[in-house]
């Protein structure tokens, strides 16, 4: 299994064993999660193209790959010689997964049966697929084919799992575990719950992982009953908790299959994986396919996560002050950067501060018209050079043992224009404009989101991406059943809480230029005359240098000296070094 040529042609052995003309590899795992394991990095295995997201799709005589705008050159480059196509997702003439699988079908002349494991998509993707292709292809759940045609495939992780902190949780699992049985409402009071987010089972639960790279999380599946007492499937070392007794992790299949308790209904997440909604059918129970009951919950950070978030910025923020300094002194040097050394010397920087874990996501370091891709990874295997004129839009974010981080900061490196002036000086109105926004309950995201896109919309610009995300408590980067963005989706109907963490990201992006992007994570609290407002928790200067100050507005102004003076006030006693204190008082002096 040497060459994608093999491996290809071991998987169409496969097909034809079990009757099926085409075959679907998604990037996925069990559990719906954003970033997957080894274990599961089965569509890598199969293309050779090792980017964070594609489809893949094998036919008897074709194979085709679907990525997206961040990784068509990588994709290019990695599929090289390959029998895969790459197709180029979103752009003009490229067709959906369904469309061209239906279309290739016809004109191969082969039968119309498409497999894709059970295990890496909902029970409802074999309908949406049908429909895709105008009820052309038949779509059929099938067993997991890399078990037999991936021969060295890594095993599922299996590191120590542990308790999250109590000083940061001041609900406990027990706790927890009551308001998400009660949260499913009054019909389903007395049928049990599987869970199968890895990040709800280890919210409602208190415990964290290592399995997943940027996630605390651990590969398991969470079975309760009405009672609070229930079953945790996890090969993992688990610490005990309460009413909770531990199986392996695939034993689940077996025990809805054919040991489960006695119920009439059975309530599962909706996002389940087909297997598990297959297995429970057959163990007689009555499903209910329905939304977790989790997010709504784990939105409201309590006061034991709030403090939490508190210190895990202040750490990062002294992380943040060391490189800026760094940085600022290479550039005044004239010193040859990197993207890469950005990167590593930004991680270094926060590895060393007390109880990180990792960061939260890939760091984004673009430099100058890299920054104008929303989503740039820069090359590994490549020194990119930082120039020295134009912007470095730095993207990232670190995993605390009390608190996940996430932060934008466009720093300039070298002269800039007055087009690169204006265009930061209008993001940093956005900006501003979101945090300063006070609003009363029931306020949406799809509402919030006009605050920080009107300067912008006011100078004809605007930005296709969201403006903001929810934030795990020490979980994911990327969280939550309310975003605030443009356009309207279920999740931008969500009303903001006291206790949501929102990011607040605007940009504007110069195709072939340039882009900027300012972020900080948000808390909503409740302000003494009963409206709703943010607390900025994220503690590291904005760059004011490239600040157009007359287009400022004096409230704008006041908001960014305050909120520096907030920085100073938090990070100067943490800092030990003259050197780190003399740039932060320099970087926070008011404008």
């Amino acid at each position: 299994m040497n060459t994608i040529e093999q491996r290809l042609a071991a998987l169409r052995a496969w097909m034809e064993e079990r009757g099926l003309d085409a075959f679907i590899i998604p990037t996925a795992d069990p559990h719906g999660s954003e970033y997957v394991p080894d274990h599961w990095k089965c569509r890598e295995f199969l293309t050779g193209f090792t980017g964070s997201a594609g489809t893949a799709v094998v036919t008897r005589r074709s194979a085709a790959l679907w990525t997206d705008s961040r990784y068509f050159l990588q994709a290019a480059d990695e599929l090289a010689g390959t029998p895969f196509l790459l197709m180029r997702e979103g752009q003009p003439g490229t067709p959906t997964v369904g469309r061209w699988l239906a279309e290739r079908l016809a004109r191969e002349q082969t039968g119309k049966r498409c497999g894709v494991c059970d295990l890496n998509v909902p029970f409802s993707f074999a309908a949406n697929l049908h429909e895709e292709t105008l009820r052309e292809v038949e779509v059929v759940f099938t067993d997991d084919p890399f078990d037999r045609i991936w021969p060295s495939r890594p095993p599922l992780p299996l590191r120590p799992v542990r308790r999250q902190d109590e000083r940061f949780m001041e609900i406990q699992p027990a706790e927890r575990i009551r308001r998400v049985m009660q949260a499913r409402g009054d019909t389903m009071a007395d049928c049990p719950l599987l869970l199968t987010d890895l990040s709800e089972i280890c919210w409602t639960l208190g415990l964290r992982g290592d399995d997943i790279d940027f996630n605390p999380v651990f590969a398991a599946y969470l079975f309760l009953r009405p009672d609070a007492t229930g079953i945790l499937f996890a090969d993992n070392d688990v610490p005990p908790v309460d009413g909770i007794a531990q199986r392996p992790y695939k034993d689940v299949f077996a025990y809805l299959s054919n040991e489960a308790d006695v119920a009439n209904s059975l309530y599962i997440v909706d996002t389940a994986n087909a297997r598990i909604r297959q297995c429970a059918s057959k163990g007689g129970y009555a499903v209910t396919l329905a939304p977790s009951p989790v997010p709504p919950l784990r939105a409201v950070k309590d006061e034991g996560e709030r403090r939490g978030f508190r210190l895990a910025m202040e750490r990062d923020g002294v992380a943040l002050v060391q490189f800026r300094r760094w940085l600022d002194e290479a550039i005044g040097r004239g010193d040859a950067l990197t993207e890469q050394a950005v990167d590593e010397r930004l991680t270094a920087l926060r590895a060393a501060q007390p109880g990180f874990e990792s960061l939260s996501f890939g760091t984004i370091a673009a430099a100058g018209p890299h920054g104008a891709i929303v989503h740039y990874e820069a090359d590994p295997t490549a020194a990119t050079p930082l120039p020295k004129k134009s912007f470095l839009l730095l993207d990232s974010g670190a995993q605390y043992d009390c608190g996940t981080t996430d932060i934008t900061r466009t720093i300039p490196l070298g002269p800039l224009t007055d087009e690169e002036r204006r265009v930061y000086t209008l993001v940093m109105k956005a900006h501003i404009g979101l945090a300063r926004l006070r609003f009363p309950d029931g306020t949406n995201g799809l509402q919030a989101d006009t605050a920080a896109r009107a300067p912008l919309w006011q100078a004809g610009l605007d930005f296709g991406h969201g403006t903001g995300h929810g934030v795990g408590s020490h979980l994911c980067v990327h969280e939550g059943q309310h975003q605030i963005r443009k356009d309207k989706r279920t999740c931008t109907e969500v009303p903001l809480r006291e206790g949501f963490t929102v990011t607040d990201e605007p940009g504007v992006y110069l195709e072939g230029r340039f882009g900027v992007r300012l972020e900080n994570v948000l808390l909503v609290r409740r302000a003494a005359d009963g409206f709703l407002e943010f607390e900025a928790l994220t503690l590291c200067p904005f760059d004011t240098a490239p600040l157009i100050l007359s287009m400022l507005t004096h409230e704008e102004t006041a908001y960014l000296n305050a909120y520096h003076a907030e920085v100073r006030r938090r990070l100067l006693p943490l800092l030990s070094d003259e050197a780190d204190r003399a740039w932060l008082l320099a970087a926070t002096r008011p404008v």
